[in-house]
């Protein structure tokens, strides 16, 4: 398989899914804001897991003209952890890619975040997964700017309790799936914490770029969609799990660990208060 664009090799494979729930305004806002990127060659790949709306399904139809887009879809709804990894073992078949970002549908990458993640990615070899910082809207509890540790040591030490990257923002270098990692598909709920933690458990190299270069979208209801009992346990027994296995035992992250449980028990419009306390 061969992709070229303009006589120019892509380097750079974005990943996103669609599913049945994403709204069609912003699916064409956050597709927009890749095609709008600035000084980079890549391949957009797009899994719609699962069946859409005819409208949804007619928009992604048509952008399937440019060179730029890869359009691909399962019958049944399998789940992110799933979709993204059928796009991670396409996007491999590539030879020349070197870097795989990741892109939410809902969310809205600025004209310079790949050309950034790149430049410093290229700049720091040994760096193996990096993020940004991001501007939150949407909701009444979103943060005009959201900012998370930079550098390793600080990231490893924070995601025992919080999470050390906003997820659509990350770009992998190649080698992270080359070396047969995917996103677990075993987990409840925390599949992209999961990963986070078992990535730092094999020894690969964080980072967070200060550079707001996200607009992360955020709902009243989202709130919502983080309670509930189940989801509780499952990030509780994770990241106790591995606090024990990155040797971050202590007393004050057992504490906070646990507050992360009573977190997820309360009602949303507590969580929607303490939200900003507790990421």
């Amino acid at each position: 398989m061969s992709y070229k664009m303009e006589n120019i090799t892509p380097e750079i494979a974005i990943i996103m899914s669609v599913y049945k729930n994403d709204k069609l305004l912003y699916i064409q806002q956050a597709v927009e804001s890749i095609l709008n990127q600035k000084n980079v060659n890549y391949l957009f790949f797009m899994h719609l897991d699962g069946k859409v709306n005819s409208v949804v399904m007619d928009y992604l139809n048509k952008l399937q003209h440019s060179n730029k887009i890869i359009l691909s879809q399962s019958i049944l709804n399998n789940g992110l952890s799933n979709s993204l990894n059928y796009l991670i073992d396409k996007v491999l078949i590539i030879p020349n890619i070197k870097y795989i970002a990741r892109m939410d549908s809902d969310d809205i990458s600025l004209p310079e975040r790949l050309s950034k993640q790149v430049r410093f990615l290229e700049n720091h070899p040994n760096i193996d997964v990096l993020g940004t910082a991001c501007k939150e809207f949407g909701s009444s509890f979103s943060l005009e700017k959201k900012f998370l540790p930079s550098h390793h040591d600080d990231l490893v030490k924070y995601s025992i309790c919080r999470c050390p990257f906003i997820h659509p923002t990350v770009m992998f270098r190649r080698k992270v799936f080359d070396d047969g990692n995917r996103y677990p598909t075993h987990t409840t709920f925390t599949e992209d914490m999961a990963f986070w933690l078992e990535l730092i458990y094999k020894g690969y190299k964080l980072h967070n770029l200060p550079d707001v270069l996200l607009q992360y979208r955020l709902e009243d209801n989202t709130m919502h969609r983080r309670k509930g009992l189940s989801k509780a346990k499952s990030e509780f027994s994770l990241r106790m799990g591995y606090m024990f296995l990155l040797n971050q035992v202590s007393l004050k992250n057992i504490l906070l660990i646990s507050s992360r449980y009573i977190f997820h028990l309360l009602p949303p419009s507590i969580m929607s208060k303490a939200y900003k306390y507790l990421r």
